[in-house]
């Protein structure tokens, strides 16, 4: 018998919406794979479709993935990712899962370091951040190398500065898989979403000098 009780089919209003065939396919992969999601530049109708349906939306994931759809806000903006950190990514399929890699999440606390703490917000140039990384870190330059290292299936290759640029170009790559940046060429520009990283590790970031510098 057909159930017409529209409480038991929340998760699925939003599929009612005449532009769900367009966005939601390439949503739904993009979430899954870690992406996120704010009112900037080709994103726009997504975010808005997110924004209008996040209420279902959530519900969906909830139901059937046992994940959580999330929208952070920072002052007037907001974006919005899946929630795998409460869930251990729930039972998204293994092919969707990318984990960040502990060296990525080293140069993310570094450079939040730098941009906010520090207040170097107009830097935007790849080369004068590793410039800046290698300068601010000259004499815990050992320790950040083995911690990388350490952090990486690479081990054997982070004997000069050239290993570091090489982990940052392939953290800054990462980052903008996960639209918490992007960049051309030489210049690169931070999202909303890339504050996540001091949702996430919070009570890293103050300490990172530290925790670098015990392994001189």
């Amino acid at each position: 018998m057909e159930n017409n009780d529209s409480s038991e089919i929340k998760y699925l209003t939003f599929l009612r919406d005449e532009d769900a065939m367009q966005y939601f396919g390439k949503l739904d992969y993009a979430l899954k794979d870690g992406e996120h999601f704010q009112n900037y530049g080709s994103q726009i109708p997504y975010y808005r479709f997110l924004k209008k349906h996040k209420n279902s939306i959530n519900s969906y994931y909830e139901r059937f993935y046992g994940i959580s759809l999330k929208e952070e806000n920072m002052q007037a903006d907001s974006f919005f990712f899946l929630d795998f950190n409460d869930s251990s990514r729930g039972s998204i399929s293994q092919a969707f899962r990318d984990h960040l890699k502990n060296e990525f999440i080293i140069i993310g606390l570094i450079m939040y370091k730098i941009l906010f703490l520090e207040g170097n917000l107009e830097l935007s140039s790849i080369q004068k951040l590793k410039q800046t990384i290698r300068n601010d870190y000259d004499e815990f330059k050992p320790g950040l190398r083995k911690l990388i290292a350490q952090s990486s299936a690479d081990k054997d290759n982070f004997e000069d500065d050239e290993a570091i640029d090489n982990t940052i170009d392939r953290a800054l790559k990462h980052f903008r898989k996960l639209a918490w940046l992007d960049y051309k060429g030489d210049e690169f520009e931070l999202r909303v979403s890339f504050h996540r990283i001091i949702n996430l590790y919070e009570d890293v970031i103050p300490k990172i000098d530290t925790i670098i510098e015990s392994y001189q």
